[in-house]
Parts: structure tokens; sequence; C-alpha cells
């Protein structure tokens, strides 16, 4: 089964299930708590690890518009999705809103919005060159990266 209709039934979100995304957010935000450990002190760990890490190399840069700051994760691939976590800028105040309005900026149209305990998630859904994107970005209220971390889950179609 393809197309978005897909992406709902795998992510559990017919019928208003937003527990898995939350689980899967939640462990996102372990995998990057877990990365920054033992460094000695936050900063250190995101300048290194964003120092680091690139988008990986079949990311579709020209049809997912991200929001500006520094990559504390990235993992995936065309075949599987793409995951991403990107502390916005100093000059971005609302990371997740920035995010949606660059995505509807560029073409996207939002098919759902929830949030459940200071955790947000948007889910918004583009046609790109016969190609069609669904992007769920999300911020889970204490994450690692701070306040002004965005989590990207992009698929395609």
């Amino acid at each position: 089964m393809t197309g978005p209709d897909h992406q709902w039934r795998r992510w559990g979100r017919r019928g208003g299930t937003a527990t898995r995304w939350v689980a899967t957010v939640m462990m996102l935000v372990a995998a990057v708590l877990l990365a920054g450990c033992g460094s000695g002190s936050s900063s250190q760990a995101e300048s290194s690890t964003a120092g680091a890490l690139q988008l990986p190399a079949d990311f579709p840069r020209a049809d997912v518009p991200l929001i500006e700051g520094a990559l504390l994760s990235a993992g995936g691939s065309a075949g599987e999705g793409w995951n991403l976590t990107v502390q916005g800028s100093s000059t971005i105040t609302a990371a997740l809103d920035a995010g949606v309005k660059k995505l509807t900026d560029a073409g996207y149209r939002e098919v759902q919005r929830s949030t459940d305990g200071g955790n947000q998630v948007v889910v918004l859904t583009s046609t790109r060159s016969s190609t069609t994107y669904t992007v769920e970005v999300g911020s889970v209220a204490g994450a690692a990266g701070g306040p002004n971390s965005v989590f990207y889950q992009v698929s395609r179609s």
C-alpha cells in the first residue's frame, strides 16, 4: 500500500490515536539525550555533534525545506524515510511554527495538528515532480536540544 493513506495507517493515526507518534518522538528524544551523555556539558555535545552531522545523502533538500539551525541528529533513507532533529537558530522564537511556515510557504498543505501533554506534531503533505512527501514536524516539551528543537519525520510515496 502506498500514498498518504498508507502513512496514516503506518503511524497509527486513524481514529485519533496519537500515542504511537508520541512514543516515536520520545524515542527520538531519548536518542538525543543519550548522544549527549558523557560530554561534560550540553553545549559541548551539541556543538561537536552538530558539526559532525550532515543530512543523509539522498535527503530531498530541494523538496523539503527545514528551519535554519544546527542538525542534532539525522538518519534514514529514501526507502525507509528520514528522521531529523534540528535545533533552531537563536533568531527563531518558535521553532515548530517556523518549521510549519517554511513548509506551507513552499506549498505544503497541513493535514493534521495534535497536542498531547506539551508535545506537538503537525503533519503536512505536498506532491513534487510526481513524488508525494509527508512531513511530520514535532516538538517535545523538555527536549534535550532545548525548546527550539524540532523533529522531522519525512516519507515519500
